[in-house]
C-alpha cells in the first residue's frame, strides 16, 4: 500500500517553484525546484506528475492568497464603488506585501501555461468580487466588464510598481490611482 502524501512536502513543493520562478521565470527546471524544496525530483514529480501540472496548482495556491485578500472585510451591502475600492486597495495591499508572489503570478498570468481549466477554478474562487462585476455589468458604468478589469487591473499593477518604489507614498497612488480608474468609467 502506497503512503499518503504529505501536505507539508507539497506546499514545499509549491513554495520553492515559487521562488524558484520569481528569480529565474517560468523556463526554472523542475530539478532546481525539487531541489530548493529540499526533496528529489522524483519526489516533485509524485506529487506533480509534470511541470505544466505543478504550474497551473502553484498558479491555483496564489490566486487563493489573492482571492482571501480580497473576500476578507468585502463589504456587501455598500454601495457599488465602496465594493470596488475595497478590490482595488485590497489587491495592491497583497501585491505590496507579497512581492515574490506577485511577480510569479504575473508571469504565470501571461503565459499560455495556465489552461482553460485552471483559469476557470481561479475565477470560482473570487464569488463576491465576481458579484460585484456582474452588478456593475448590469448597470449603467459598462456593458463591457472584461474591458472595464482589464483596465481596472493595468492601472492597479501601475499603482503597485509605484507604491513598491516608493511605499511611503503607497496610501497616495492606492487613492489617486482609484480615482482616475472611477473618472475613467464616467462616474
Amino acid at each position: 500500500m502506497a503512503r499518503p502524501l504529505s501536505q507539508e512536502k507539497r506546499f514545499a513543493i509549491l513554495d520553492a517553484a515559487l521562488h524558484t520562478i520569481a528569480i529565474q521565470g517560468l523556463g526554472a527546471t523542475t530539478s532546481l525546484m525539487a531541489k530548493e524544496a529540499g526533496v528529489s525530483t522524483g519526489s516533485l514529480f509524485t506529487y506533480f506528475p509534470d511541470k505544466l501540472t505543478l504550474l497551473n496548482e502553484l498558479y491555483l495556491h496564489i490566486k487563493s492568497e489573492v482571492a482571501g485578500a480580497l473576500i476578507e472585510g468585502f463589504p456587501v451591502q455598500l454601495s457599488i464603488r465602496e465594493k470596488t475600492f475595497h478590490v482595488w486597495q485590497s489587491y495592491i495591499r497583497w501585491a505590496c506585501a507579497s512581492p515574490e508572489k506577485h511577480h510569479t503570478l504575473q508571469q504565470l498570468n501571461a503565459s499560455r501555461i495556465i489552461t482553460e481549466n485552471t483559469r476557470q477554478q481561479s475565477s470560482a474562487l473570487f464569488d463576491a468580487v465576481n458579484h460585484m462585476l456582474i452588478e456593475i455589468e448590469k448597470s449603467d458604468i459598462s456593458q463591457n466588464v472584461a474591458f472595464v478589469t482589464a483596465v481596472m487591473a493595468s492601472l492597479a499593477e501601475a499603482a503597485v510598481e509605484f507604491s513598491m518604489k516608493e511605499p511611503e507614498k503607497s496610501e497616495t497612488y492606492i487613492s489617486d490611482g482609484f480615482t482616475m480608474f472611477w473618472r475613467g468609467l464616467g462616474l
